[in-house]
């Protein structure tokens, strides 16, 4: 992933605040690099959202948000497993004949 694709990422799930913008983007960038040799899917990383900005994404390391970023990491990479074939083979024993019921009154005296 480029330095420009990962700025993109945190700009749109992080405030940029508007001084110190080096010490920021330096944390940030780090933070960035662990996240994502732990979910490294650039797909995943350019299509996430979450709620609303955060402060950093320190807190996507641990606790309530890492539960969260997992849980959609896995959500994004779900595939759905095949349906499994079903074969049928022969019959076990012989086969059921239901007798006829008589369908009117005549039927049934006679």
């Amino acid at each position: 992933m480029t330095h420009k694709e990962k700025r993109q990422v945190i700009e749109r799930l992080v405030f940029v605040p508007t001084s110190q913008k080096r010490i920021f983007w330096g944390r940030e960038i780090k933070t960035f690099n662990i996240l994502y040799e732990l979910y490294p899917d650039k797909k995943f990383w350019t299509n996430v959202k979450f709620f609303d900005k955060l402060d950093s994404l320190i807190l996507f390391r641990s606790g309530y948000y890492k539960k969260e970023l997992e849980k959609k990491y896995r959500l994004f990479n779900y595939k759905i497993p095949p349906k499994p074939k079903i074969t049928l083979g022969q019959k076990p024993g012989e086969e059921f004949v239901i007798p006829d019921k008589p369908k009117t009154l005549k039927d049934f005296l006679s």
